[in-house]
């Protein structure tokens, strides 16, 4: 297929007009994701179909039978279970945490203090024989750091005790977070921002030093990670390079812009050892999506002359055409002087409702710089999503690269979000939902719901194991 760089570009339409109507209850914020998802999402008018629709008719009616007893503050479960209906990473419930400042000072007062300390945490840690994967001291990169421990006064639950805090609003002992394990071995967390918004998150570790939130990065302090840790201490986002013997380790835990030039930098600083290298690791377990640009100084290590076909290719990619999108892509992809735009938006215009083929981008010449070592492997796991897919897409299409691992997270069919308003008076939980398809022709050729296969499977929960078996797969020497 031809694919879009889905960058995501979280761009939150302009407030309307403030009604004077009251706040919308939670059937009429269902009422108001569904109308939404129908008028904008590709996917629906591609994915939605004869059995599949009568599947997804009768979930909007069980779901619009809960909203219609669950308060507007619990309602975020709910439209959270409909997104989810359709196995699509880019689409979800964006939780904004705009909060006035009476209500602000209001859940100031309501805040859980424990005599929980990095003291105590540690002489647990120290004396416990069965602990969960999730206990120990994590902290996100921006100062904020936590314990998280059982939690005394619920089962089967956990808490984030604050052990440093990143603002005066939260003291040492306060509890910013509940979490709990969830049946697949993941956790929900209810987070507290802040200006103490909640949050409700879905978290997996990776690699055990990783705690990837949606959003979110934490990385793990204690237990201490192996060394090297593969991550940086303090900033879990940040890419790391670390050679060990024959081998280079990229660790890329996140394609967010941000660190574009500081990758760049980093990749630059290190062209000998990519270059005299037997082999080459790219660590992408966890990595949570971003730009797909970003990680462009690590493609002439990754890509060959020769290329391998992959179930991926061919196809055009194709916008679906209602008001929000024509809006999208007049801000989204660049000034409307620009022939693409110009041309977008004039089809888009001519056929209101319908799919409509993207314009050719103008063409470039190929990269033909092709350096480093002949055995290059890439790691993928459940948490591999978004911009880091389009990476190992890159890696199945050379001839000298391998991707082992798990599944990816399969985010690319429907790529480049947009943040919509599901009603005038709504600004708690917005819409989040892809503006493209890769292709006309999806499902078939497609990855959601099953994510990017590797080329060989192996484990990737430990650190270090999950290397050394690549290591040991790729051989020796080049």
């Amino acid at each position: 297929m031809t694919r879009i760089s889905p960058m995501l570009l979280l761009a939150i339409l302009a407030p309307a007009a403030i009604s004077a109507q009251e706040s919308p209850d939670c059937a009429q914020l269902l009422a108001g994701f569904k109308e939404k998802i129908e008028e904008n999402y590709a996917g629906f008018h591609l994915e939605v179909k004869d059995g599949r629709r009568d599947a997804y008719d009768a979930t909007f009616r069980r779901l619009a039978s809960r909203a219609s007893t669950t308060s507007r503050d619990d309602c975020y479960i709910v439209l959270d279970d409909f997104v989810r209906w359709f196995e699509d990473p880019h689409l979800f419930v964006f939780q904004s945490t705009r909060l006035d400042s009476a209500e602000a000072r209001r859940r100031t007062q309501n805040v859980r203090v424990t005599d929980v300390t990095e003291r105590s945490v540690r002489a647990r840690l120290s004396a416990a024989t069965n602990v969960d994967p999730i206990e120990g001291i994590w902290n996100d990169g921006r100062g904020l750091r936590l314990a998280v421990v059982p939690d005394p006064d619920a089962l089967r639950r956990f808490m984030a005790v604050v052990v440093t805090s990143d603002t005066t609003t939260w003291s040492v002992g306060s509890v910013r977070a509940s979490i709990a394990r969830g049946a697949d071995g993941g956790y929900r967390v209810d987070l507290r921002a802040r200006n103490h918004a909640l949050q409700h998150l879905r978290a997996s570790i990776h690699k055990d030093v990783i705690l990837r939130l949606s959003p979110g990065v934490w990385a793990r302090e204690l237990p201490p990670p192996p060394v090297p840790s593969l991550v940086d201490p303090t900033n879990p986002r940040r890419p790391t390079l670390v050679r060990r013997g024959g081998t280079v380790i990229v660790s890329l835990v996140s394609h967010d812009p941000t660190y574009a030039s500081y990758f760049d930098s980093l990749v630059t600083a290190n062209e000998a050892e990519l270059g005299s290298a037997d082999r080459l690791i790219v660590d992408l377990r966890g990595n949570e999506g971003g730009s797909s640009w970003m990680s462009n100084p690590l493609l002439p290590y990754i890509a060959s002359r020769d290329q391998r076909a992959t179930p991926y290719d061919g196809g055009t990619a194709v916008m679906l055409s209602s008001p929000a999108q024509i809006a999208y892509a007049r801000r989204g992809f660049g000034p409307d002087t620009s022939a693409f735009v110009r041309e977008l938006i004039s089809r888009l215009e001519a056929a209101p409702g319908q799919l409509v083929p993207l314009p050719e981008s103008p063409s470039r010449p190929p990269d033909t710089l092709f350096v480093g070592p002949d055995r290059v492997g890439v790691i993928t796991d459940r948490g591999t999503v978004s911009a880091s897919e389009v990476l190992v897409l890159a890696a199945l299409r050379s001839t000298r690269a391998q991707v082992f691992g798990e599944p990816t997270a399969g985010a690319l069919d429907y790529p480049s979000v947009n943040i919509v308003r599901v009603h005038p008076d709504e600004r708690r939980w917005l819409l989040g939902y892809p503006t493209l398809a890769t292709s006309a022709e999806l499902p078939e050729g497609g990855m959601r719901g099953r994510g990017i296969s590797p080329d060989v499977a192996v484990p990737v929960g430990g650190l270090w194991s999950a290397i050394e078996e690549i290591e040991r797969r790729l051989g020796a020497g080049n």
